[in-house]
C-alpha cells in the first residue's frame, strides 16, 4: 500500500497509508494529515487517488507547495517525490508491486537526502523559476536572524530575535510577554552570539523545555527546535535578512 512519511529536520514524525481515495493536508485539525506550523495554509493541499496514479494539488496556499524542489499546481506523484510543505517534508512510498512489477522490496529514500526548505531557500527556487537560465543568486553574507514561530494557535506569530538578548516571561520589560499563573517575570532569555543563539533558563517555577527535554541551565538552539516555555510552544528557526 502506498504511503506518505511526514518528516522535520530529517527526523520521521509520522506514517500515514492511502487506506483512502483522498488525503488531505494542512494546518487545521480536520486535516488527514496535520502539520501544525504557522507556515502552512489551514488547508494546504490534497492527494487524490486516480485510478492506479495519486495527484497532489496544491489548494491555493499561501506558501505554496514543491516536489523535488520545483513549485506545483498538480502533479503525479512518483515513488520517493520529496513534497516540501513549509519547513516539513513528505516522502511519498509508492507499494512493492506497482513499484517493482515483480514484488522486489521497495527501499525507503535515504533521509539525510531530504533537503528541508527554508524561507530564503523557497526564494531562491521561485526566482530561478521566474527566470530561466539566470545565474544561481549570490551567497549570503550578513548573519541569519533568528525567529520564533508561535505554535498551538497562538496569536504571537512570528518574532525576530535582532537583539543581543531577548527575554521571556510575564514581566513589561520581557521582549517576548507570555502568560500563565506559574509564568515568572523572567522565565528564560535567548542571547544572540556570533557562534549562533543560545537559550537559558532563569529560574521560576515555570519550566523550560527544548525538544522535550528539561533545561535547567542554557544550551544552544539549533534550527527547528521546539523550545516550550510552561504552555507556550514555538518553533526556533534562521533566516536571512531582508
Amino acid at each position: 500500500m502506498e504511503k506518505l512519511v511526514l518528516t522535520f529536520n530529517k527526523q520521521i514524525i509520522k506514517k500515514y497509508s492511502f487506506d483512502k481515495d483522498n488525503l488531505t493536508i494542512g494546518r487545521k485539525p480536520e486535516n488527514d494529515v496535520q502539520i501544525d506550523n504557522l507556515a502552512v495554509s489551514g488547508h494546504h493541499a490534497r492527494i487524490d487517488r486516480t485510478g492506479t496514479e495519486f495527484m497532489l494539488t496544491d489548494l491555493q496556499s499561501t506558501n505554496g507547495t514543491f516536489v523535488n524542489h520545483k513549485q506545483i499546481v498538480s502533479h503525479t506523484l512518483k515513488h520517493g517525490d520529496n513534497i516540501q510543505i513549509g519547513k516539513h517534508v513528505l516522502l511519498f512510498l509508492a507499494s512493492e508491486k506497482k513499484e517493482t512489477g515483480v514484488g522486489e522490496p521497495v527501499k525507503e529514500p535515504d533521509l539525510d537526502k531530504t533537503m528541508i526548505l527554508d524561507t530564503a531557500k523557497q526564494r531562491e527556487l521561485l526566482a530561478k523559476q521566474a527566470k530561466p537560465g539566470a545565474p544561481p543568486p549570490a551567497a549570503a553574507t550578513s548573519e541569519k536572524i533568528g525567529v520564533l514561530s508561535a505554535l498551538g494557535g497562538s496569536d504571537l506569530g512570528e518574532i525576530e530575535l535582532t537583539k543581543k538578548l531577548t527575554r521571556i516571561g510575564k514581566a513589561d520589560t520581557s521582549e517576548i510577554r507570555l502568560s500563565g499563573i506559574m509564568m515568572a517575570a523572567t522565565a528564560a532569555t535567548i542571547s544572540k552570539r556570533p557562534s549562533g543563539y543560545t537559550i537559558a533558563f532563569t529560574g521560576g517555577r515555570t519550566k523550560l523545555k527544548v525538544n522535550g527535554q528539561v533545561v535547567q541551565d542554557s544550551m544552544p538552539l539549533k534550527d527547528f527546535d521546539t523550545i516550550e516555555i510552561g504552555s507556550h510552544k514555538f518553533q526556533f528557526y534562521q533566516k536571512e535578512p531582508k
